[in-house]
């Protein structure tokens, strides 16, 4: 049986020979961090980089070393690698999770007693370039060596859980679940991994199917970290797995927390079916909105439910700017848009799909058109989707997209 410790956002194996070999030891019993190697191919670069830069993180790598030998640093996340270079070697410095709880959208590498959380931007190696996914595979004394994805180029981070963890596996919406928890006792007594099957089977129901050729694609992974603050749930999801935090202090939340699960579950589900939304404003605004759709029609309470709702969705409210605008601000590094990418983007989503769903007289909805969703590289809707949706919902279609897109 598959056992592959991994998570987010790997996206389908490209074409192309693979960097050749990696792998990870980890010693639960040892004070010491964890050593990745990669054995090299005989024809390589001439370079390894961290992806940390990409995503936003700072590195956590460290003592690089080919043959034993220290390699050069260029201080900006690349280490030179000599012709003859057959084998590299690293460690991780690991961050020690402050005592309010880890904020896991930092997707930091983080150790915890007997086990670690590793990032692949903080954590990994690879080629400049290198287009083709690849394995990791895992080792630890006393567990069966096990295999992970390593994530290509332009793909998002991949997460492992290794060593002693807290942790259970459920058969849920067809796919194995492998659930990982920092107290697995407080989360399953809160009924969290019932409130996580909730949304993966709810979301299974609409969202496309995994792509045929993509890795491990029967197998997720979900860590639950808790926090002190209840108003700090925090999340990161893609493809095969995704981290949440959760309140320790409470259960009053369960109606956002819900919805958080449900937007990083959509984001993973998105990416197995190969659904390349085109622009951040669509991938989170998407995301968003059916986390909120998952929490609306679920059976908590009425009111904890539209509350929750109403913190996001606001069609009352003025729009200054559309989000093609917006996603060209965030591509210039104006990092204060993000947020609306979320409120505006599924307040977009919402009234759309009420405005095909009223228009059809409930024959069609926005689930039907989840497999065409993209934009063009300036976020614009492109014409022949607007024809869709137009087709179903009428002009209000066009009305929608001019308030909240603006032009492209």
């Amino acid at each position: 049986m598959r056992f592959p410790l991994l998570a987010a956002w790997l996206g389908c194996v490209s074409a192309g020979p693979a960097l050749a070999d990696y792998s990870v030891f980890y010693d639960p019993a040892q004070d010491l961090p964890p050593v990745f190697r990669l054995d090299l191919p005989a024809e390589h670069g001439n370079a390894l980089e961290a992806r940390a830069s990409a995503y936003g993180q700072s590195s956590q790598i460290v003592d690089v070393r080919c043959d034993g030998q220290p390699l050069a640093h260029d201080g900006m996340g690349r280490w030179r690698l000599p012709p003859q270079c057959r084998q590299v070697e690293w460690r991780v410095a690991l961050k020690t999770p402050p005592p309010d709880g880890a904020n896991v959208s930092l997707q930091q590498s983080l150790g915890f007693p007997g086990w670690v959380l590793l990032s692949s931007p903080t954590a990994l190696l690879a080629e400049p370039g290198r287009e083709a996914a690849a394995t990791l595979r895992i080792r630890v004394p006393g567990q069966a060596e096990s295999l992970a994805a390593i994530p290509a180029a332009g793909q998002a981070p991949e997460f492992y859980a290794i060593g002693k963890t807290q942790e259970t596996v459920r058969q849920v919406a067809g796919l194995r679940v492998r659930y990982v928890a920092d107290d697995l006792e407080r989360v399953m007594g809160r009924g969290l991994l019932d409130l996580h099957a909730e949304a993966l089977n709810a979301l299974r129901r609409i969202f496309p199917q995994p792509a045929a050729h993509a890795l491990f694609a029967d197998d997720l992974l979900v860590v639950m970290l808790g926090r002190n603050n209840a108003s700090s749930a925090f999340g990161a999801g893609g493809l095969h797995g995704l981290l949440a935090n959760y309140p320790r202090e409470t259960a009053a939340r369960d109606s956002f927390l819900l919805a958080l699960l449900a937007h990083e579950q959509a984001h993973q589900l998105l990416a197995l079916g190969e659904v390349r939304q085109g622009s951040t404003w669509m991938a989170e605004g998407l995301a968003h909105y059916y986390g909120l759709k998952v929490m609306r029609q679920s059976t908590l309470p009425e009111t904890e439910k539209e509350k929750v709702w109403r913190l996001f969705i606001k069609p009352e409210a003025p729009v200054a700017q559309g989000l093609i605008a917006l996603q060209q601000r965030y591509r210039d590094g104006d990092q204060s848009v993000y947020p609306l990418f979320y409120s505006q983007g599924a307040t977009f989503f919402a009234e759309l799909d009420q405005a095909l769903q009223s228009a059809s007289q409930g024959k069609h909805s926005l689930d039907d058109f989840i497999p065409q969703l993209r934009t063009q590289a300036d976020g614009s809707l492109p014409d022949a989707l607007l024809a869709q949706l137009r087709e179903s919902g009428g002009e209000r279609v066009d009305a929608l997209a001019a308030r909240y897109l603006g032009k492209g």
